[in-house]
């Protein structure tokens, strides 16, 4: 499916939304009964940099025509927000009261990077072909 958004405002609003949860204090987190699944939090950390990683890509694969500049765009969108991701695990554990650093949530943001980029990249393909 093609989904054109040539904007950043919903990525700018993605990237807001994610850096508030990132940033809430663990005793702000609900305890629930579904937060009690194994490996729900990294499942969160996938969804939430693969839609970041998806935000960020559409607007240059819609606004730019060369091909090899944006999957090169991609790559580098994936690569700064892996580092995000990684930033944001240091800021829990330095900053953010009842937060810790997660080795893992690391890896669940890569993983969501790599899954965005295939996203982005698909949907590149997809707008090739349309013209």
């Amino acid at each position: 499916m093609r989904i054109v958004i040539k904007s950043f405002w919903p990525a700018v609003i993605w990237l807001i939304l994610s850096t508030i949860a990132f940033c809430l204090p663990g005793q702000a987190l609900p305890d629930e009964k579904w937060f009690k699944i194994p490996y729900f939090d990294k499942w969160i950390h996938v969804i939430l940099l693969s839609v970041m990683i998806f935000l960020w890509c559409l607007p240059f694969i819609y606004q730019t025509s060369a091909k090899r500049t944006v999957t090169k765009l991609i790559i580098w969108i994936a690569i700064g927000f892996l580092g995000y991701g990684i930033l944001m695990e240091f800021i829990q554990h330095y900053f953010i009261p009842h937060r810790s650093f997660d080795v893992g949530d690391i890896a669940a943001d890569a993983v969501g990077c790599i899954i965005g980029s295939i996203l982005a990249r698909r949907q590149q393909q997809l707008a090739d072909q349309q013209k």
